[in-house]
């Protein structure tokens, strides 16, 4: 009996130590997978000269797990996740910069955004203008570049204008710079037109809601279902020929607006 007891002790702590040996050769094997993904960002921030910011803030928009509004999170490059990601690029005596970025796993997006200096914009609080996105960005395929900026121009309204325009067409029509034909349609309503690739500003455009390119509806539809109080940021792609292509959709054909929710 006692030689029995024993022989049950020595395989019991043979067991465990097997069972340890392999816990501790697992473990950076996990470690080794986590590091080894390659983050789909490739980031490079700089002034307007060029010259880099290497500690500029990188912020998504995104709903947080058991959030109910969307929210700006302070994240590294290889956190982003796969899809449509709005990014904001921050530095301290600089301009942000606000645009969407298309992230997909399989290929690397290298980019490179350049900040202005910061402006004061206290004086002009009603006034909503377009700005250019400021970057290059070329996702990567192997031996493939894919342009993921296009031609788009980027639209941040505050308070006072979303008050005074309830409607997107009415807000569209007020801003300056948007490189679109605004057209009125009855009834204090507009419709905003993108230019052909033959030159002509008459194409209806589309509109996507929060990067998803599974929710994307004629502006028609969209100007009667939304109001603008709850917009964060408006991207305004005004040419059909200059539109990403991760970005299109079936039977588009023409510019693309994408509207950025806090609750969409």
């Amino acid at each position: 009996m006692p030689n029995q007891v024993a022989r049950q002790r020595s395989a019991v702590h043979a067991l465990a130590v097997a069972t340890g040996v392999a816990t501790m050769l697992a473990w950076p094997i996990a470690v080794r997978a986590q590091q080894d993904r390659a983050p789909l960002l490739q980031l490079e921030v700089s002034d307007s000269i060029g010259l880099p910011l290497p500690n500029a803030t990188l912020e998504v928009f995104t709903l947080m797990d058991g959030g109910v509004f969307w929210e700006w999170v302070v994240v590294a490059p290889s956190q982003l996740p796969e899809g449509i990601n709005l990014l904001r690029f921050s530095h301290p005596g600089y301009r942000s910069s606000t645009f969407s970025v298309p992230l997909r796993e399989g290929s690397k997006v290298a980019l490179r955004v350049r900040l202005g200096a910061e402006v004061d914009t206290t004086r002009h609080r009603d006034v909503l203008e377009a700005r250019e996105v400021r970057a290059v960005g070329m996702a990567i395929e192997g031996r493939m570049k894919t342009d993921v900026i296009g031609r788009r121009r980027i639209l941040e309204p505050g308070p006072a204008v979303k008050e005074s325009a309830a409607r997107f067409g009415a807000l569209l029509r007020r801003a300056r710079g948007t490189e679109l034909n605004i057209v009125p349609v009855g009834a204090g309503s507009y419709r905003p037109l993108a230019q052909t690739v033959s030159g002509q500003n008459n194409c209806a455009m589309l509109v996507m809601l929060n990067g998803d390119r599974r929710q994307v509806l004629p502006f028609a539809a969209f100007d009667d279902l939304y109001g603008t109080s709850d917009v964060e940021v408006i991207e305004v792609f005004p040419r059909s020929a200059s539109l990403p292509s991760q970005y299109q959709v079936p039977k588009a054909g023409c510019g693309m607006i994408v509207v950025w929710f806090k609750s969409p």
